[in-house]
């Protein structure tokens, strides 16, 4: 009898870590469309990443990146992407160690961070410095880019099938490796599968073995998307196409013509359905949204090669789309000023929004207000976030985190709801939205006087029931005109500062006076449906409630 109920107990213990283990998998992480939004789903409930990725080198030592933890909570990170080497996980062919993988998991889980995980397998900006020194060295089985003068890179080639294949065996054992390791626990919520591919040096690659590819047909599968999708094609290869016919088939130089923008459309497929076979390796092991990240067209920049030519640029989504469908966002990283011209480039239908590297500092909060609230962005990431600050809490960065994480069940709903929409201000510029039938206005912080007083302001609005907006944000003005029928002015009925704590929101002062004049010049503000008062939000980053009314 007594062995008979330690069998029943063996098997209630295995069928409850079974039971345990298959509720985690089919609630993985996982990309889903709710409302007007496209949202990461963590545990159930739609995650902001308010992340930051670490230098490319923190992650391959477990003494060094275990003094990282403590300073990433202070700038109130909910998220770490961390860097995973082909190198450090196989050593020697066929022999994986994930020693390294399981430290940052601990580090993650000890320190409440989601993870990230940065897959530096054939390619790490375009170059080939993280593959094992068993590929590195035999070029004959992995061949490598040659340039069009003929001379050979270190960058393994994107039409190397043995190449492709060997990644994808290590990301598929990495992936399973993750699932065994942490599938009850989603420590980790996705995966970069590569990081900024292209070719570096050339429009192309001119190997023998290219150039015979290069001559061949363009595969049916990309004709039959571009036909598909003739009238959502993004301009610039729409434009390529067209110049040369839209013809339905033919070569790569017959469909593109004979220009470097061909050569890029060519490597663009290439590099998509090398990287589309990794993908598909890992999610057969563990379904994790996954993406691929692009170092995109800087202003120097004149040609393909310039840049990593092939990599998912704006200008080739569509040939990234047809060849690359198992990976589920295509994302800028993002080192230039236009933040707002390239975000807008890289939100589409089918392509939710995620900035995988960018900006810290002033700059880096704006962005994070303005591609979550404007763009419905499900994260942000500052590159280099490991950076010793003297007092990381006190960093524009931790401070918009700050405000960010306090309201993000109230931006997601928003998001999926349509009801958010954000600015990030330089100058002294004015923008505008509409949102739940105001117009709103927003400006750098001025005095009474109309003179600014902040060299740089963000913030975002979102509408939480009828005439009641929650603004958050720093050094800005805001004022509301009633767009909709009936009386054309709006006066503030009450405004409220104050914070979220533990999810429940708790008033602090009552504003009013001062508090909410914008500008005593009532003459000039009427003339433009306008009471002189607003929403202030100064240098601190602050969250206020307000309720409109209307009157004429």
């Amino acid at each position: 009898m007594l062995k008979l109920v330690k069998t029943s107990t063996i098997l209630s213990i295995i069928l409850s870590s079974f039971l345990s283990l298959s509720f985690a998998q089919s609630s993985a992480p996982r990309l889903e469309k709710r409302g007007q939004a496209t949202q990461l789903i963590v545990d159930g409930k739609p995650f902001l990443l308010l992340a930051g990725e670490l230098h490319n080198s923190s992650s391959s030592n477990l003494d060094y990146l275990n003094t990282l933890w403590k300073p990433l909570k202070q700038q109130h990170l909910n998220t770490a992407l961390v860097a995973v080497s082909w190198e450090l996980v196989e050593p020697q062919e066929g022999k994986f160690d994930f020693s390294l993988v399981d430290g940052i998991l601990k580090g993650g889980r000890d320190n409440n961070l989601k993870i990230v995980l940065l897959w530096f397998g054939s390619w790490k900006n375009g170059l080939s410095h993280y593959a094992p020194e068993w590929v590195k060295k035999d070029t004959r089985r992995f061949p490598r880019i040659k340039l069009e003068n003929g001379r050979s890179t270190e960058t393994i080639s994107a039409l190397s099938t043995e190449a492709m294949n060997a990644d994808a065996k290590a990301f598929a054992a990495l992936m399973k490796h993750v699932k065994k390791a942490d599938a009850s626990k989603q420590t980790v919520i996705m995966v970069q599968v590569e990081n900024e591919v292209g070719v570096i040096g050339a429009a192309r690659d001119y190997s023998d073995f290219a150039n015979v590819e290069f001559a061949k047909a363009v595969p049916s599968e990309l004709m039959q998307s571009l036909i598909a999708h003739k009238n959502e094609l993004q301009p610039q290869l729409k434009s390529l196409w067209e110049q040369n016919g839209s013809k339905t088939g033919g070569t790569w130089s017959q469909v593109f013509g004979k220009s470097a923008s061909a050569d890029e459309a060519f490597m663009a497929w290439n590099y998509a359905k090398y990287i589309n076979t990794v993908t598909a390796a890992g999610k057969a092991e563990y379904n994790l949204p996954m993406f691929v990240n692009a170092w995109i067209v800087q202003p120097e920049d004149k040609r393909p090669g310039d840049y990593p030519s092939g990599g998912p640029q704006s200008h080739v989504h569509d040939i990234w789309r047809a060849a690359a469908p198992t990976v589920d966002i295509l994302s800028p990283d993002i080192y230039l000023q236009d933040t707002k011209g390239i975000t807008a480039m890289y939100k589409h239908s089918w392509n939710p929004l995620f900035i995988p590297e960018s900006f810290a500092g002033l700059d880096g909060a704006a962005n994070a207000f303005y591609v979550i609230g404007r763009h419905d962005a499900i994260g942000y990431s500052p590159f280099g976030i490991d950076n010793k600050a003297e007092k990381p809490a006190e960093t524009p960065i931790a401070k918009a985190y700050n405000i960010l994480s306090q309201l993000t069940p109230e931006i997601t709903k928003a998001q999926s709801e349509g009801k958010i929409t954000a600015f990030t201000l330089k100058a002294d510029s004015v923008q505008t939205a509409e949102l739940a039938g105001y117009k709103i206005n927003v400006t750098l912080r001025k005095n009474w006087s109309g003179v600014t007083q902040a060299s740089q302001g963000y913030g975002l609005v979102i509408n939480t029931a009828p005439d009641e907006f929650t603004v958050a944000g720093s050094n800005i003005d805001v004022t509301f005109v009633p767009l909709s029928a009936g009386p054309k002015m709006a006066g503030l009925s009450w405004v409220r500062e104050g914070i979220v704590e533990n999810g429940v929101w708790k008033p602090g002062r009552l504003l009013n006076g001062d508090n909410i004049m914008i500008s005593y010049k009532l003459a000039e503000q009427a003339a433009v449906n306008k009471t002189g008062t607003g929403i202030r939000l100064l240098d601190e980053p602050s969250i206020s409630k307000l309720k409109l009314y209307r009157f004429e």
